[in-house]
């Protein structure tokens, strides 16, 4: 075992995996970690799908963006908010309220999941594993959800792919230090260039070539999210700096190009019996309830 800061301080992402097995016990260490991670209110309204089956590990490379290492890794845990238990609990011990019908408590499900998730991170790591976390499945929850055969009131939101690492050469991006992070007693505005210092400083690696197909991608989310003007500043950035900053290339791989604020977005979360979403009135849930029908 190892001690606690010295896991924190050597976790780094894993994106090439040994096709080696892990141990039963080694796993069922590792998932025994999580299932005693803290809870919103000691509910636990999560579930965890283990995907060890190659074909849906293939299946979950095409909801990926290709990233076939999750193919070879030989198991993917996918995170769920996980309603439907609660109400089967609740057909045989009635309740005066309803969980998924409060926005609080979508976003505790969501946090429960995460510190469930990077419990097992750390334990994993103890263990000798590595990890990567995965949030391309939210772009896919339709699909998602019909591959691992989730009831209603279920809905993943972020997977994590454990295995054993093909080399030891990982090495922990540059982050953010506590002095900038950390605000005491109340939010502290930092110094303009305090602020975009300590930004590079942290993005500095954080840079692809400025590929004309990826240079068009940029800036047509650009002009679809923020208007012609701001995609021309987009252009003139990348083009200035002769390539393409990573938060240009991350916007446009977490944006479709209807944008984020597109009814298309939130189908899956309301398929999966998920009712309150903010911005969505009345109207949009009439329509939608519709087209489930």
């Amino acid at each position: 075992m190892h001690d606690i800061y010295e896991l924190i301080e050597r976790r780094a992402t894993c994106r090439a995996y040994k096709s080696d097995p892990i141990p039963d016990d080694v796993l069922n260490r590792v998932l025994e970690a999580g299932c005693k991670s803290p809870s919103g209110g000691g509910f636990q309204s999560i579930s965890i799908i283990k995907i060890t089956d190659p074909a849906k590990r293939k299946r979950l490379v095409n909801f990926s963006r290709g990233q076939k290492f999750i193919a070879t890794a030989p198991v993917s845990l996918v995170f769920c908010v996980d309603y439907h238990r609660m109400r089967r609990v609740m057909e045989r011990e009635p309740a005066p309220f309803r969980l998924q019908d409060q926005f609080k408590y979508l976003m505790m499900g969501v946090i429960d999941a995460s510190i469930c998730a990077q419990t097992m991170v750390l334990a994993a790591e103890a263990e000798g594993l590595a990890s990567c976390y995965n949030g391309n499945i939210l772009n896919e929850l339709d699909q998602i959800s019909e591959l691992l055969e989730l009831p209603e009131q279920v809905f993943p939101v972020v997977m994590l792919t454990l295995g054993w690492p093909r080399t030891d050469r990982r090495r922990q991006p540059p982050k953010y230090p506590a002095s900038l992070l950390v605000h005491e007693n109340a939010y502290q505005e930092r110094p303009d260039e305090a602020l975009y210092a300590a930004y590079r400083k942290q993005n500095r690696w954080q840079k692809l070539p400025a590929k004309p197909e990826w240079v068009e991608t940029c800036c047509t989310v650009a002009e679809r999210l923020h208007g012609a003007d701001y995609a021309a500043r987009v252009r003139k950035d990348i083009e200035e700096k002769g390539m393409i900053a990573h938060k240009y290339i991350a916007g446009s791989h977490s944006q479709n190009l209807n944008g984020p604020d597109s009814d298309e977005d939130f189908h899956g979360v309301y398929f999966a019996g998920i009712d309150t979403i903010i911005g969505l009135g009345d109207d949009y849930q009439e329509e939608v309830s519709d087209e489930k029908h």
